[in-house]
């Protein structure tokens, strides 16, 4: 979206610039993104290009206009439901997976974030937000399989705000600015998307 918004009167960034829009314009933009544009690797007309192997779409939690249009747009081959460990995150996890269920998108599984945090100098995992017995108990329940668990990891932001994903760092730097945590995080990571990948495959 950031290449779509006007840059701010005050400034020349286009930060704090609110992107204002109704249910049907949000519909047609996720329509625009899937059927307009050139996925294949040789973009160009290159017509021998194999094209994308996997679509990830990251969405934000609910039940809202772009979870349903991709229901009802494209045949969607798994989705991965990222929850906290509180009650009223799990809310969302039930109601989001009774959506996609409704629209006939498979549940490939849930994963637990910032299940837990490493502090550098001890090895004992500390619970912040609670015990992961509750999420395991609502995957139980729904009958989705737990893909696993993220640490707290102070890097995930940085990441994010130098617009670096914090997978793609390299595990020496991980060590040296975030301790335990930043491994267990990428060593995590790299499990969830394997297993998610053989259950795609």
């Amino acid at each position: 979206m950031g290449f779509l918004l006007p840059r701010s009167s005050s400034s020349d960034s286009n930060a704090d610039v609110p992107v204002v829009w109704r249910g049907l314009m949000v519909q047609k933009a996720v329509q625009q993104l899937l059927f307009d544009v050139d996925w294949r690797l040789g973009a160009g007309g290159d017509s021998t290009s194999p094209g994308l192997d996997v679509l990830v779409i990251d969405m934000p939690p609910g039940t809202g206009d772009v979870p349903l249009t991709l229901g009802q747009l494209v045949n969607v081959d798994g989705a991965v439901i990222v929850s906290t460990p509180q009650d009223v995150a799990l809310s969302d996890v039930r109601k989001g997976i009774a959506m996609f269920r409704k629209v006939n998108v498979p549940i490939t599984g849930l994963v637990l974030n910032q299940s837990y945090f490493l502090c550098p100098s001890c090895t004992t995992p500390h619970y912040l937000f609670g015990s992961p017995d509750v999420f395991n108990q609502t995957a139980k329940q729904l009958g989705v399989p737990v893909l696993g668990e993220l640490p707290l990891d102070p890097g995930v932001s940085f990441g994010g705000d130098a617009g670096v994903p914090y997978g793609l760092v390299r595990n020496d730097k991980v060590k040296d600015t975030d301790g335990a945590g930043g491994t267990k995080w990428k060593e995590s990571m790299r499990e969830i998307a394997d297993e998610v990948f053989r259950r795609l495959d």
